[in-house]
């Protein structure tokens, strides 16, 4: 019954935080779970393991964190120019995939590093650090609830 209402009560943080975050905090927030997947899977791939799991959803959040929610007719040049770095991201972990290449996976991190940290600028910090205060509470619950779903 505990873990039932830890859960629930998990579930509902999280909610909150993500309904009531700005669409910059969000994309940092993405950001920062692509890289912890990369970083997972790149990991797994110098053990010698595959990291599929950790590449597959690395690829999901930029396919569908990012560059689904670009507006080319509103971003003009910029949303292109996003959107040819995520396309080439989301080639490059495939590639690193099939040839099992740790270093392509770093240059997909290196690649996207600048970009992160230009969102960080924009996005106000303290918002952001107060869904990262939220996602650290609560004994882990909402970090595991987090792990599970991206």
């Amino acid at each position: 019954m505990r873990a039932r209402a830890a859960n629930a009560y998990a579930s509902t943080q999280i909610q909150t935080g993500v309904s009531s975050s700005t669409p910059g905090d969000l994309i940092v927030l993405v950001y920062e779970r692509v890289f912890d997947h990369l970083k997972v899977g790149k990991l797994a791939m110098e053990r010698g393991e595959h990291g599929m799991e950790s590449f597959i959803k690395a690829h999901d959040l930029i396919q569908q964190g990012l560059l689904a929610c670009l507006d080319f007719n509103v971003g003009g040049e910029i949303a292109q120019s996003l959107g040819a770095v995520y396309e080439w991201s989301l080639r490059e972990i495939i590639s690193a995939r099939a040839s099992k290449s740790p270093e392509k996976i770093q240059e997909v991190i290196d690649v996207l590093t600048p970009l992160y940290d230009g969102w960080l600028e924009l996005a106000p910090k303290e918002h952001i650090t107060h869904l990262l205060d939220e996602a650290n509470s609560g004994n882990g619950v909402v970090q595991r609830r987090l792990a599970t779903n991206y």
